[in-house]
């Protein structure tokens, strides 16, 4: 009887163990199916929100657009209208559940988040940050959907002054001959003017 007993409670052990692996296992599967799931339907908002995009940068562009030739009446009525565009932009963008990446001049620029398109020389913006949004980006729940392309500032390469007489010595060694008649147009030059001198001092 009491090895019967503990044939059962060992059986019953190997049974619960069972249970619980299979129970646990079956939790993952739901957990891994949920993550798929969610991954999917993420990358079905991304594509929606890529294709999307493309009318929104197309609206966008019409906001951007002026005619400062028009009367202005019209012009009252092509900034009613640019205010409904960006409206409508900006409910298309929050329908999405997306996130503006628009940095601000002189803001750090950001691999993750930025794309550098060009550059742009001037010590207006320190070295190396945004200078201008050329397109804006953006963010879906922390992920780049579309980074921001912008143009990066670049500070101008100072110039040193050159030492007098330093310019002369380059010159000669790289063009020796037009060197020689450089020196003597000098030298006539300040024959010329000595004889003025002369010629002015006679005459008092």
């Amino acid at each position: 009887m009491e090895e019967n007993i503990e044939d059962v409670k060992k059986k019953a052990e190997w049974f619960e163990s069972q249970y619980n692996k299979l129970k646990q296992e079956f939790k993952d599967y739901i957990e891994t199916n949920k993550k798929n799931e969610e991954k999917k339907k993420l990358d079905i908002r991304f594509d929606i929100s890529k294709r999307m995009l493309v009318a929104v940068d197309s609206l966008d562009r019409m906001v951007v657009s002026e005619n400062t030739n028009s009367c202005e009446m019209m012009k009252e009525y092509m900034g009613n209208l640019a205010k409904n565009i960006d409206a409508v932009c900006k409910q298309i963008i929050s329908a999405m559940r997306l996130t503006v990446i628009e940095p601000m001049p002189g803001d750090k620029f950001v691999e993750q988040k930025h794309t550098a398109i060009g550059l742009e020389s001037g010590s207006k913006y320190p070295e190396n940050s945004v200078f201008k949004v050329v397109r804006k980006g953006y963010l879906m729940e922390n992920n780049v959907v579309r980074p921001a392309e912008v143009l990066i500032s670049k500070n101008p390469i100072l110039r040193q002054t050159v030492k007098p007489g330093l310019w002369g010595y380059i010159l000669r060694i790289l063009k020796p001959e037009r060197a020689h008649l450089l020196e003597m147009k000098k030298d006539m030059d300040e024959l010329d003017q000595k004889n003025k001198e002369k010629i002015e001092t006679k005459e008092h």
